[in-house]
């Protein structure tokens, strides 16, 4: 088992290095992170304690509390990827098992100091307590997650992501009901405790495996060293080999969606591609490439279209206050330097011109300036 511990917090480790580092990594990579450092530091007390521990109750029933962690990290990640807005601390109570099994573990860490005897009788109240309700949150907090990853809009991966780290977790939980039944009605002897756990630890293994599968493969190595050319006055990057896969361009046009959305940084009218990537820390020609490659459109067109989209909403809000709307402040407002590019845009995108669209919407009375 001791193997199995500790090639599990090296992978635990490994993966939490690779995410790290990840320039593509969003906010909600962070609770990523987390949950990895979580299995890392879970794994690393039981090697301590099946190393230097000799006390045969307390190798097999001293149950970890930081177990209590996964499931509401999956669950907050998953409420992070589908609001990019949603605050994870808003939701602290789910980390409430979590703080009272820290407790527990140190009262029978300090009972089992002061007396054998009595920490062996805590020792089991402890076990019993904390091993049903980690096997109940097993199941409620990866059936929560697997609930919000169905409505991701267009996360594939993310999807895939979180509903393998649902099921694996589920299925620890299964494992450690059909070993707790199976004790309680005599059917098991000897080393059933070992081997039980050796398939749970597998699965943490797991587990860090499919985070290292679905956030990192083909972006490790994938960053362009940086080129210094002179300056030329169009945004368009020189003709270069695809770096990024499929998977990844879908994270940064994710990444980038989230950025613009939360800044409105397109509403800049010397925003360029150099900006957007020092904004974002991304790549300028991941940037390019994702947006080409990936979205089928050029860097001006992806911005201006975000630009009308403000415009429109714009119109909209203005529309219900019945306040006069004027088209050459909204097209400064919206980040267009000219009234005429605006309105080609604005053409191209609705098929209306700026002013035929606000009279399409605006209430009897309300006065359109050009």
């Amino acid at each position: 088992m001791i193997y199995v511990i500790a090639i599990g917090a090296f992978q635990a480790l490994t993966a939490v290095a690779l995410l790290s580092s990840s320039k593509l990594r969003s906010k909600a990579d962070y609770l990523l992170i987390l949950l990895l450092c979580c299995i890392a530091t879970h794994l690393a007390i039981k090697f301590c304690i099946y190393s230097f521990v000799n006390d045969p109750e307390v190798r097999t029933q001293m149950n970890t509390f930081i177990g209590f962690c996964y499931g509401p990290l999956l669950y907050l990640y998953a409420c992070q990827q589908r609001d990019t807005a949603f605050i994870p601390a808003s939701r602290w109570y789910v980390f409430l098992p979590f703080i009272f099994g820290a407790i527990g573990y140190l009262t029978v860490a300090c009972v089992l100091l002061w007396s054998a005897e009595a920490g062996h009788a805590v020792l089991y109240y402890y076990n019993e307590s904390t091993t049903w309700t980690m096997m109940l949150l097993g199941f409620l907090f990866p059936a929560l997650s697997l609930r919000i990853a169905k409505r991701l809009p267009d996360m594939p991966q993310e999807k895939k992501l979180i509903n393998y780290i649902s099921y694996l977790l589920g299925t620890i939980s299964i494992i450690s009901i059909g070993f707790k039944i199976a004790q309680s009605l005599h059917l098991l002897y000897g080393s059933y405790n070992i081997v039980c756990r050796d398939m749970v630890y597998s699965l943490l293994i797991i587990i860090c495996l499919v985070i290292i599968r679905y956030k990192y493969v083909g972006i490790i190595g994938s960053q362009p060293a940086e080129i210094n050319t002179p300056s030329i006055t169009t945004e368009i990057a020189p003709p270069r080999k695809m770096q990024l896969s499929t998977e990844d361009q879908e994270q940064v046009l994710q990444l980038l969606e989230a950025h613009l959305h939360k800044t409105k940084i397109y509403t800049d009218t010397e925003l360029n591609l150099d900006k957007l990537a020092q904004g974002t820390g991304i790549s300028k020609y991941h940037i390019s490439e994702t947006l080409n490659s990936y979205a089928g459109k050029s860097f001006y067109q992806y911005i201006n279209e975000w630009r009308i989209r403000r415009a429109m909403e714009q119109i909209r809000f203005m529309n219900e206050k019945a306040l006069p709307v004027n088209v050459l402040t909204l097209a400064y407002d919206c980040g267009f330097k000219a009234k005429s590019s605006f309105n080609q845009y604005f053409k191209k995108i609705t098929g209306l011109t700026p002013t035929e669209y606000i009279k399409s919407l605006v209430a009897p009375g309300v006065t359109v300036h050009e």
